[in-house]
């Protein structure tokens, strides 16, 4: 069990990256933002009808940066002028004062600016403007700040620099993220700026990473092995919070990589949502902007997933919007009517698309007591009549052993969390013998229950690659950065278990469509346990 995005949060300082600007125009910004009444900037006429013209930035600052593990982006305060709609600045989450400022590296005369917001956006911020970086002077200000793209348009004015300054943010849990910020001015008076605006917007960004995906699919092509041929899973679990994430470019070259790896299973995670622990409503937010993936992008992915060859698994999640543990969501007649519809929906979607294996729940630790144990047969004859392929549920590591219905399941699924040493850096033997005395119980329970022809997947299995990672493996417990023990603990798992016959899989957690900045987090791309993970899936 682990929470999206949490974790973890560290400050940051002040960070400045620059294309250009010297030592001393780079430290000219401060914490603090100096913004004067007095007008500073030159106001400049323009001809009716003058040609807007893209201005290119030469440096970026920004008060801080998200650091959260494993949804964070690369603490790059260019990422917004790259012109790459996949690439993000966020900051922390902790103050409501936080900005990004852009320099041009010579004046410019700046009229209409784009500011391309993510989900999490400024209700209210002030577009300021400066010469010197010093002394800003407001040149527009928002009152009622939307996501998604939004066009400001103002009297012209000369500066060399530009700040979005936020004064209220949509979400005081969340910090601001901007996908893509664009200047433009009047050609006339912007003779260094040869780009126009309808030249800007037209260049296909993913123009290129389209060509790539095209290419790589091409040479990836395989057909689907099927569970019945091959019932051992290698797997990852693939995890979207945004709306069309899955249906980018970016995301076929990820899932393409992922086929490289020699894994062969793909569980597509749905996150769904409840307003409290005790809500009896579920939904999903697969509207533009939101943070479920629609059913086109869903589509869209199981589809390059077959191309490819990879099985798929449809993995449902619920989670408070709260914050709080999905483990102690508590039921109720009403819930169960709002799952049942919830889960209905993406089993059809399964069926619909040639699916390979559906999960019909994933930790929901406070309703699969026996108490609930009609609804759960109801739900699952329900499913059985609308899917036809391979079903499990995904208990917690600290709830398989009382979920009811493990025998109308193909294979029992465990998001496998067990904790392992109470040490900061075991070493490999002792996280084997860890893994193997957690085998050995499980192995006692699938004999106790008469359940061992079913068989175990780990329908999650991962560690922070952070020090102390199996201590709590669902969460990241120190600031201390430890690609080895993640290594480790991983390569316990696979030395102790392979040797079980009743073990019948894996699904690393976790995979992202496109690459996030995780040094801490759960993720395992360019890290020392991916060649631990690559090692073990070569084996067959």
């Amino acid at each position: 069990m682990k929470m999206k995005g949490s974790t973890l949060v560290l400050l940051t300082s002040l960070v400045l990256i620059s294309s250009g600007c010297s030592k001393k125009e780079c430290t000219a910004e401060s914490v603090e933002t100096d913004i004067v009444k007095e007008a500073v900037l030159q106001k400049v006429e323009v001809s009716q009808g003058d040609t807007l013209v893209y201005i290119p930035v030469t440096a970026a600052a920004a008060s801080s940066f998200d650091q959260t593990p494993d949804w964070a982006p690369e603490p790059n305060p260019m990422a917004p002028v790259d012109g790459d709609m996949l690439t993000r600045w966020s900051s922390d989450y902790l103050n409501e004062d936080e900005w990004i400022s852009f320099d041009f590296g010579k004046e410019s005369v700046v009229s209409d600016i784009i500011v391309r917001w993510e989900r999490a956006h400024s209700r209210k911020y002030k577009i300021l403007a400066s010469n010197d970086a010093s002394r800003w002077q407001e040149v527009y200000a928002e009152e009622n700040g939307k996501s998604g793209a939004v066009e400001t348009i103002f009297s012209p004015v000369k500066c060399r620099y530009v700040k979005i300054f936020n004064v209220e943010k949509v979400n005081e849990d969340w910090g601001i993220s901007i996908w893509e910020a664009e200047f433009y001015g009047p050609a006339s008076l912007n003779p260094h700026a040869t780009v126009t605006k309808d030249a800007y917007l037209s260049k296909g960004a993913d123009e290129a990473k389209a060509k790539e995906a095209k290419e790589l699919l091409a040479k990836l092509v395989a057909p689907v092995v099927p569970i019945s041929e091959k019932p051992f899973q290698k797997g990852v679990v693939y995890t979207s919070w945004m709306a069309d994430e899955l249906a980018v470019s970016a995301s076929d070259i990820m899932l393409a990589y992922i086929k490289g790896t020699g894994l062969d299973t793909v569980a597509i995670m749905v996150p769904a949502y409840q307003d409290e622990l005790n809500s009896e409503i579920i939904f999903t937010n697969d509207k533009p902007d939101g943070d479920t993936p629609t059913i086109e992008s869903l589509k869209h992915a199981v589809e390059i997933c077959h191309k490819l060859g990879l099985r798929v698994m449809i993995k449902p999640h619920v989670d408070p919007r709260t914050d709080e543990a999905r483990i102690d969501i508590m039921a109720s007649e009403k819930w169960f009517d709002s799952y049942e519809e919830f889960i209905l929906r993406y089993a059809r979607f399964s069926a619909e698309n040639k699916v390979e294996i559906f999960c019909i729940g994933t930790e929901l630790e406070a309703t699969t007591f026996s108490a609930w144990t009609h609804r759960w047969s109801q739900l699952i004859a329900k499913v059985k009549e609308a899917y036809k392929g391979t079903l499990t549920y995904a208990a917690n590591w600290t709830e398989y052993a009382e979920v009811p219905f493990w025998e109308d399941m193909d294979f029992i699924g465990i998001d496998a969390y067990f904790p392992l040493t109470e040490k900061d850096d075991p070493t490999r033997e002792e996280l084997v013998a860890a893994w193997n005395a957690n085998a050995d119980k499980l192995e006692e329970w699938l004999t106790a229950k008469g359940l061992t022809d079913k068989g175990i997947v780990l329908t999650e299995i991962g560690y922070p690659s952070a020090n102390g990672a199996n201590r709590q493996p669902w969460v990241a417990i120190s600031n201390v950065e430890d690609q080895q023990e993640q290594a480790d603990c991983l390569s316990a798992v696979f030395e102790a278990l392979t040797k079980r016959s009743w073990f019948k899989g894996y699904y690393i957690w976790q995979y992202f469509p496109q690459d996030r900045w995780s040094p801490l987090g759960f993720t395992v791309k360019g890290k020392k346990a991916e060649e631990v993970i690559n090692e073990w899936a070569k084996k067959g």
